[in-house]
């Protein structure tokens, strides 16, 4: 297949997730705009950390002066299933650029890991200029998206905004549901929220967000192994 037709697949597949990502994205500019967080830093943290989940968390945790150690930490937690997303993935690009590594690691989001492993899955060869293209189109989407709202954030009003800001809790409600939903992954889910909810009503700070993931991934770790164990003997 010819690079041009490479392309053309690799848009006609990032369609989907590109109308998905501006208004996620410009929700996402609104509510940092109007929690005081100057546009630059929104649009650089869309740039640079280009991640949902920790981008809305990380606007949450600076409205509430949460300390820069527990707001690294959450982040990093958040975004800890990305090392299994390039571990998943390796094998297939072992024989690509360094370059081209470090931009399909910069682009590795869960719906594009969702989608590229897919076709991997089915023995596709997976290029650099398939992967590069859906990547960059989809990253493209969501800093215009984060420009946008950055841009709208000063014309909405506190009411609006505290609406806007279930936009958190929906999105991991939605990783949470849309994703596998065995015995082990709800036993963590619900192990983590305990934990942070807990927390929460001690006045533990963040301290409880970083808690009840580390206690609610272990959860899972150990039934999942419990399982596996049961399944061999």
């Amino acid at each position: 297949m010819k690079r041009r037709e490479v392309m053309t697949v690799a848009l006609r597949d990032a369609i989907p997730i590109i109308i998905a990502y501006f208004p996620l994205s410009m929700t996402f500019g609104v509510l940092a705009s109007a929690s005081g967080l100057p546009a630059l830093y929104s649009i650089l943290s869309s740039v640079w950390v280009y991640s949902g989940g920790a981008q809305f968390m990380l606007v949450s945790m600076l409205a509430e002066a949460i300390v820069p150690m527990t707001i690294i930490t959450t982040i990093l937690l958040v975004n800890l299933r990305h090392v299994l997303y390039g571990a998943t993935l390796g094998p297939s690009v072992k024989e690509w650029r360094e370059p081209y590594k470090w931009l399909a690691a910069l682009g590795l989001t869960d719906e594009i890991f969702a989608v590229v492993s897919s076709r991997v899955n089915k023995g596709e060869q997976l290029t650099p200029t398939y992967y590069l293209t859906f990547a960059i189109s989809a990253y493209g989407s969501w800093i215009l998206g984060t420009i946008a709202g950055s841009g709208l954030g000063g014309a909405v009003t506190p009411d609006v905004a505290n609406i806007l800001s279930f936009a958190l809790p929906a999105l991991f409600l939605a990783l949470l549901f849309g994703g596998q939903r065995g015995m082990a992954s709800m036993l963590a889910a619900c192990t983590g929220a305990v934990v942070a909810t807990i927390a929460g009503m001690l006045h533990l700070g963040g301290i409880g967000l970083v808690a009840g993931g580390l206690i609610g991934a272990t959860t899972g770790l150990l039934v999942t192994m419990k399982l596996r164990l049961k399944q061999v003997k």
